[in-house]
C-alpha cells in the first residue's frame, strides 16, 4: 500500500521502522518542526525525522497541518492509507479523507477509556490493572473513531510510565503491519466505542507530580510510578524540592505525621508516612543535586529521621 505516516517522538519510531522493512511504499513522512531541547536549547530534528533521513524518506514537517501551503503539497500525494502515532497535531477532514482508505490512528490505551494525551501515564497513576493500544479509524471528535484493533498488556507492580511506554511504542510496531494488511484484504471489523465508557485525560502539568501524603502510600507509589520522566513527583524537604523517583509500598505501622520520614532501612531507603499506610523511598534527586538512592541521600543527611515532607 501506499502510506503517509504522521509521527514525532521515540514511540513513533518502532512503527515507522516496521513499515520501512515492509514491502509497502512509505510515500511521506510527516513530523512536528525541529525544536529546542536540553539546557543548551539545541534545534534538534525529531526521532522520527531522524529515521526517515537515514532511509532517504520524503519529510514534511508544518507548523500547522491546516495550513493551506502544507495541505496543497500534502493533496498531491497518491494515498492508500495515512498511519498516525503520536503525532501532536489534530488532522482536518482534508487530510483525514484524502487517502484511499482514509486515516487509522494507534493510541495508547484501550480505548473508549483515556482518550486524549498522556494516556500512558495514567493509566499507572490509577492503578490500572491492563493497558494497551487501539488502531481506530479518525475522526475529528477526539479519539472516538471506529476501534479496528485492539491489543491488552498487563501493568506489573513494577512497571512505570517509561517501561509501559516502550512496550506500547514496541506492541505497536509488532502489529501494524497485520493491522494494514486486514485494510489491504477489506478484512476489518469496525466496532463503534461505547461512549458511555469514555474517559478523557489531559496533558500533565507540573503540579501534577505535587505529592499529597494524605493519601493511602499505594496511591502515592502509582504517581511516583506514572510521573517519570516528567513532571516526577515531588515534595519540600527543608524548603527544597525533593524528587521520589522510585517507591513502594512498606509493611510499616504509620508511627507519626503524615509525610513523616520515620526511619532509614540500611541499603534499601527510609520510610516515609501516609494515610494508615508507610511507603519506602527508594531513589531521590534533591533540589541542584544528582539522582541517587535514598539510602545515600540518608547518609548524607544525618538528621532525616522525624523530618517531615510537605
Amino acid at each position: 500500500m501506499k502510506l503517509a505516516f504522521f509521527g514525532t517522538p521515540e514511540f513513533a519510531v518502532p512503527c515507522l521502522d516496521a513499515l520501512i522493512h515492509s514491502g509497502h511504499e512509505i510515500k511521506a513522512v510527516i513530523t512536528q518542526p525541529d525544536r529546542p531541547a536540553g539546557r543548551k536549547h539545541e534545534v534538534l530534528p525529531t526521532p522520527v525525522k531522524l529515521l526517515a533521513q537515514k532511509h532517504s524518506l520524503p519529510v514534511m514537517q508544518p507548523e500547522k497541518i491546516k495550513a493551506p501551503e502544507f495541505l496543497e503539497e500534502y493533496k498531491k500525494l497518491d494515498l492508500d492509507l495515512n498511519i498516525i502515532i503520536a503525532f501532536g497535531q489534530i488532522l482536518p477532514d482534508e487530510l483525514i479523507y484524502h487517502p484511499k482508505n482514509h486515516s487509522i490512528n494507534i493510541h495508547a490505551s484501550l480505548l473508549p477509556k483515556y482518550r486524549g494525551a498522556s494516556p500512558i501515564n495514567w493509566a499507572i497513576i490509577n492503578g490500572d490493572a491492563h493497558t494497551g493500544i487501539t488502531y481506530q479509524f479518525i475522526e475529528q471528535k477526539l479519539d472516538a473513531g471506529d476501534i479496528i484493533h485492539a491489543e491488552k498488556i498487563r501493568i506489573k507492580e513494577t512497571d512505570t510510565s517509561l517501561t509501559i511506554y516502550d512496550r506500547l511504542s514496541r506492541l505497536s510496531a509488532d502489529t501494524v503491519l497485520k493491522v494494514i494488511e486486514s485494510v489491504e484484504n477489506q478484512s476489518i471489523t469496525r466496532t463503534k466505542q461505547d461512549e458511555s465508557q469514555a474517559t478523557y485525560v489531559t496533558l500533565l502539568k507540573k503540579e501534577d507530580g505535587k505529592i499529597n501524603f494524605s493519601q493511602p502510600a499505594e496511591r502515592i507509589v502509582n504517581r511516583i510510578r506514572g510521573l517519570l520522566p516528567w513532571p516526577a513527583a515531588y515534595c519540600a524537604l527543608d524548603g527544597k524540592i525533593l524528587k521520589i523517583l522510585s517507591a513502594s509500598p512498606a509493611d510499616h505501622v504509620p508511627t507519626g505525621s503524615e509525610g513523616m520520614i520515620s526511619d532509614v532501612i540500611k541499603n534499601l531507603g527510609f520510610i516515609v508516612d501516609a494515610y494508615g499506610s508507610c511507603m519506602l523511598v527508594r531513589e531521590v534527586q534533591y533540589e541542584g543535586g544528582k539522582r541517587m538512592s535514598a539510602y545515600q541521600f540518608a547518609l548524607g543527611h544525618k538528621d532525616l529521621k522525624g523530618k517531615i515532607l510537605k
